[in-house]
């Protein structure tokens, strides 16, 4: 169905189509223009009013259906007052493929609404079913966008938008997509226990593959078949602080010396002083020894121990009962399962802490194996780590002469088949570099300019005509950017309640235990 005709335009600007008075324009909506053997796809990116009389006889019109209420026929309203569109190449098909928009179509060449046919080719691009494509305000439910799992999770993910626009539910639909794919493990740090499900409340464990699902979760008791989010002092190391827990330079030099002088017991022997003097003594002429009283203030706060029992809701001195958390996380990651962390019930400091911990423990795994045994390395699953409130430790105040393990795996992590995925509201609170290397960007509605703009900047594709669209966007609505996709696709992402609705629960798992899972390189 005709749209509209070609009346103008620039290959290094934008295309002007007049728009037929039956058509229905919208900001987002895509057309088709075909000339001299080439497909134009034209993103229509402002819509104006116009006409061919004088602004002030407009204006004399308008004060008598206002003033007077006088009712003015014109004869020939349809070809004096219409519509025109601001129009984007995005891409040109040829016989030969696709190419950069180069060059414009002739004048009066036809727009036209496109179908889903015309998208046949962005099918088949991946396995992570995700959303229905969208056109302007038309939502195409029988073509589904997939995008490619292996390339994004390696590559980086960043989802942006603001509260209320849907990203838990995009995180949601995205590890469940993952769900169905063999070889592919996740860990989703989950600061508000919304991943996993509860009564009356749809989570990744109504998924159909949810025996590949393991939640930790310091309620175990209240959710039969979970594990224990329980962490050992002996299991920690200096590592797992810094760069997420703000220490002093001299208070890590105490917490280094003490992990070398005591090894896994550094922690209990800082605690409760325990043969503490030697360090003290070792930091004369460095530090004073008030050091270590403050170094244990921060250690208990951070850890959220009671100062008489040594123990707290995840942390704790005890003497052990169970097996590391970690190895039952690293098992988990072998086996191709979706780890969940619930980190609700605990604060800032501590929340931080778990998540550095572990990620940085399973990296560890991967880079190590990937050195000393590369053959068992190409069949390690890839793994995607989730999480929420980016800036929290990718923030560009957060990173300012220091790193962590996550700025670490945004820089390094495709190396070793381990990819991030980080969620937040403010992109603008992320450092210049992390940006960029979030190579595909799940972009919903962001009415923030300045948030706009540092997605806009780093995108992998242009999307500076998109800003206006953006901020339009409603909720579950959203653009994708990524150099795995032929152009920044425009979709609308599932309802993940919609996903589980009619998922019946197997009662075996997707696959026999993993070969991976008895891998025997230790996690530092």
């Amino acid at each position: 169905m005709e749209f509209g005709k070609v009346i103008g335009g620039s290959a290094s600007d934008k295309l002007l189509i007049r728009v037929k008075s039956s058509e229905e324009a919208s900001i987002g909506d895509i057309v088709i223009v075909k000339d001299a053997g080439c497909t134009y796809f034209v993103k229509i990116v402002n819509v104006l009013i116009t006409s061919q009389l004088p602004r002030q006889f407009i204006e004399d019109i308008a004060g008598q259906k206002l003033e007077h209420d006088v009712d003015i026929n014109l004869f020939d309203e349809e070809d004096r007052f219409y519509r025109l569109c601001e129009g984007k190449v995005l891409k040109v098909r040829t016989k030969e493929g696709f190419k950069p928009p180069r060059s414009m179509p002739h004048y009066f060449c036809k727009a036209v609404k496109p179908s889903p046919k015309d998208f046949e080719f962005l099918k088949d691009k991946g396995e992570v079913r995700i959303g229905y494509l969208r056109l302007g305000n038309r939502i195409i439910t029988d073509f589904d966008v997939a995008l490619p799992a292996e390339k994004l999770i390696s590559h980086h993910v960043l989802v942006s938008a603001a509260t209320g626009k849907g990203k838990s539910n995009f995180a949601k639909v995205f590890v469940s997509g993952l769900l169905s794919i063999p070889n592919i493990s996740s860990i989703v740090l989950d600061p508000h226990n919304e991943y996993y499900g509860s009564k009356g409340i749809k989570g990744l464990r109504d998924h159909k593959e949810r025996s590949r699902i393991e939640y930790f979760t310091p309620r175990a008791k209240d959710f039969p078949g979970s594990e224990s989010l329980r962490i050992h002092a002996t299991d920690l190391s200096p590592g797992d602080f810094y760069g997420v827990v703000r220490f002093s330079d001299a208070q890590q030099q105490a917490m280094d010396l003490s992990y070398r002088t005591y090894g896994r017991d550094w922690v209990n022997n800082l605690l409760t002083e325990k043969n503490i003097k030697e360090i003290v003594i070792d930091l004369q002429g460095k530090v004073i020894p008030a050091t270590i009283a403050s170094l244990k203030r921060k250690l208990l706060y951070v850890l959220e121990l009671d100062p008489g029992t040594y123990n707290g809701l995840v942390f704790t001195l005890k003497e052990r009962i169970e097996a590391s958390l970690f190895e039952k996380v690293k098992r988990a990651v072998l086996e191709g399962k979706v780890v969940i962390i619930d980190t609700s019930l605990v604060g800032f400091e501590a929340e931080k802490l778990v998540a550095s911990s572990i990620v940085r423990k399973i990296f560890s795994l991967y880079r190590r194996t990937k050195q000393l045994a590369p053959e068992k390395f190409e069949t390690l699953p890839e793994l995607m780590i989730l999480f929420e409130e980016a800036p929290r430790v990718l923030g560009r105040e957060v990173l300012t002469g220091s790193s962590n393990i996550f700025s670490r795996i945004a820089r390094e992590g495709r190396k070793f088949k381990v990819g991030l995925c980080a969620i937040t509201q403010m992109p603008s609170l992320l450092s210049r570099e992390i940006l960029s290397q979030m190579n595909t960007k799940i972009i919903l509605g962001i009415p923030s300019p300045a948030d706009r703009q540092a997605v806009i900047d780093s995108s992998a594709q242009d999307i500076s005509d998109e800003s206006a669209e953006i901020q339009m966007l409603d909720r579950g609505e959203a653009i994708i950017t990524s150099p795995f996709i032929d152009f920044p696709m425009p979709l609308k992402i599932y309802l993940f309640d919609d996903l589980v609705k009619h998922h019946a629960p197997k009662k075996k798992s997707y696959a026999d235990k993993s070969k991976n899972s008895e891998l025997n390189i230790g996690i530092e």
